[in-house]
């Protein structure tokens, strides 16, 4: 009984560590891992996340970045690789990420090929046709997608936004090599996207926890309307501490403000309205989560 007790916990053990990445990055002003340990290599260009977080995404236009990380996953050992992608570009071919080297089955990368007729091909690349996987996908410029590639050792699976596109047996994947190339196919540079949150796993991660990986980090109304009462009422506060006017002279300023903008706010909570007009005393809301609602009165009739 123990030992059945045993084997269970250690199984719930693994599981539950699975979706555990070996290294990640997060890119939130810096090119380091989140651990500190390492870093890719060049000048960065920072620029806002899905979430709207300013200098929290890292922005590659025809420009390669590579990192030496010796959590790769090398030879046929199970690995997977996920990140969030936006294209600023999609008439080009985008070199996503990749390691290994240009010798058939010894390569392990992710390429978003140019838009022809609203799609495109997808592709885990293995180098070599025939070790290559492909999908035909639509794909919207400036538009986020969470892009995962999982490889078990024989089942090679490509995934957008926790959606598995295709799935293919009996492809070797012998990837060696240590330096993860992005924006950056073999010698070759294409790029003209926003990356972020970059995290590598030396397991082949399950259609389910790739699915919860994706629900758990995507963009939702809930997060765009906190982080949008969070920036006002840091606006606000900043305004109040460089000047300090009686009350009802703040709250007047702040109608003729909002009347010049053209703009009125509307803030709801648990899909009733408590707050109307311009929202001038948007910074005395209690702590919580709000949906935020403009509305633009100056639209023509």
């Amino acid at each position: 009984m123990k030992k059945i007790l045993l084997t269970l916990l250690f199984v719930n053990f693994l599981t539950a560590n699975a979706q555990n990445p070996v290294q990640e990055f997060n890119f939130n002003g810096n090119l380091n891992s989140a651990d500190n340990t390492i870093s890719f290599l060049g000048t960065p260009v920072f620029v806002n996340d899905r979430m709207g977080s300013p200098k929290s995404a890292l922005r590659l236009t025809n420009k390669a970045y590579q990192a030496v990380i010796g959590e790769l996953p090398q030879d046929n050992k199970p690995k997977t690789i996920s990140v969030w992608v936006k294209f600023n570009a999609i008439n080009i071919p985008n070199y996503i990420l990749g390691y290994g080297a240009a010798v058939n089955g010894q390569y392990f990368g992710l390429v978003q090929q140019p838009v022809t007729g609203g799609s495109a091909d997808l592709s885990l690349v293995g180098w070599g046709d025939t070790n290559n996987v492909i999908v035909s996908v639509p794909l919207v410029k400036e538009t986020w997608y969470m892009y995962s590639i999982t490889y078990d050792g024989n089942v090679s699976k490509i995934y957008r936004n926790g959606e598995l596109l295709k799935s293919v047996e009996g492809i070797k994947r012998s990837a060696k090599g240590y330096i993860l190339n992005l924006g950056k196919l073999n010698t070759s540079t294409s790029i003209n996207t926003d990356i972020d949150d970059l995290r590598l796993y030396t397991v082949a991660m399950t259609d389910e926890q790739v699915r919860e990986a994706y629900n758990s980090s995507k963009v939702n109304d809930v997060t765009v309307a906190e982080a949008a009462v969070s920036n006002s009422s840091t606006l606000n506060t900043s305004k109040k501490t460089a000047a300090v006017p009686a009350k009802t002279s703040a709250s007047a300023d702040n109608t003729i403000e909002t009347n010049k903008t053209g703009k009125r706010i509307e803030v709801f909570s648990q899909g009733r309205q408590i707050m109307s007009a311009n929202a001038s005393n948007i910074i005395d809301l209690p702590e919580g989560t709000y949906l935020i609602k403009v509305i633009n009165t100056n639209a023509k009739k």
